[in-house]
Parts: C-alpha cells; structure tokens; sequence
C-alpha cells in the first residue's frame, strides 16, 4: 500500500510496533525501516534484501540519548558525532541488541535528521533498522513504487510505502568506524 508521508501516520507506527516493514525516505535514501529490537522484524529485513546473515544493517536512533542506550561510548565519540552535520553513520560497540542487528558486537548507527523519522521517534521509543530498499547488490531505488517489481513475491513482507517523490541520490550516508583509533572512514 503507497500512501503519502502526511497519511495514515499511526498506521505506520502500528506497523512498526507489530514488527512489520515499511520503505520510508531517510535523510539519503530510501529505507527499508523496521523495529531494530524485533527479531521477527530482522529475520524480514534479511529475507527481503536476499542479505546473508551476519551483516549488520545501519539502525537510526532519534538522539545520543537512545544512541547511549544501544552503543557505548565514550565523551569524544559522543562530541565527533554531535559535530557532524552531514548525515554519517557511525559504527560503535553495541548493547542490548540481538545480535541480528549487530555484526562482531558492533552496530552501525545514525541519529535521525529526516523530518518523517524524527516524528515517528516522538511516538517510537525504540531504534530503527533503515537500510536501503534495494535487494543485496543491486543500486538502491529512486522510486519506491516499484517495490513490488524489485521485490517480487517477497514484497509482501512490505506493509506500507510512504511515497515522498523520486528520489535521485545513488549512495547512502557517509560511514565512519569509531571503535579503534584512528578513526577509520569506511565509506565517504
């Protein structure tokens, strides 16, 4: 179901409570977005993408409060991510998550920018999972109506499609690893 991104939010929020998916825009690209504290939502998101299991997917967390909640982190990995202003993804330690939404004890994370994420998170008090709505290996799409022709039978794993225009970019944010010094970019 393709529905506007002022339409039917509690629908939206109901989905995500349930454990379900949806394709939201993000600050980059078009995300595939679920409860990162959800088992059954992660085993989703795996199936869906056609995604090995083991890699970890980028989870959007509303502030370094619940970013504190999910990660350890010290005062200057807590100062270099306040200081960014460009969305960048941050790789940290991880804490109390499954380790479906870890790799190594490590997790991958972002703190909301997107107007529509950040309105969820007044209601939602849990990370979200938000990689990008694309099949392992393919390019990421810019239209997020077609997701029944890039998903095919699984594309009914999806619950709801917020439609917020094509979108044009081609990578996601910029990905930093902040768990050893130096500090390592790992995507620009």
């Amino acid at each position: 179901m393709v529905i506007k991104a002022d339409q039917q939010f509690s629908r939206i929020l109901s989905i995500l409570n349930a454990g379900g998916i949806v394709i939201l825009p993000t600050e980059t690209l078009y995300g595939l977005i679920c409860d990162a504290t959800s088992p059954q939502a992660l085993l989703k998101i795996y199936q869906l993408k056609n995604r090995a299991h083991g890699k970890a997917f980028p989870l959007l967390v509303k502030d370094v409060r619940m970013l504190g909640e999910y990660a350890i982190l010290n005062q200057e990995q807590k100062e270099k991510i306040l200081k960014t202003k460009s969305p960048t993804t941050f790789v940290l330690k991880a804490k109390n998550l499954s380790p479906l939404a870890t790799q190594k004890h490590t997790a991958a994370f972002r703190i909301a920018r997107h107007p529509l994420i950040k309105k969820i998170f007044r209601s939602f008090d849990r990370p979200l999972v938000a990689t990008s709505a694309n099949l392992a290996g393919k390019d990421p799409i810019a239209d997020p109506r077609s997701y029944e022709e890039i998903f095919r039978e699984r594309a009914k794993l999806i619950e709801a499609v917020v439609f917020a225009g094509i979108n044009r970019k081609r990578k996601g944010s910029k990905i930093i690893d902040l768990t050893k010094k130096p500090y390592t970019v790992l995507r620009s």
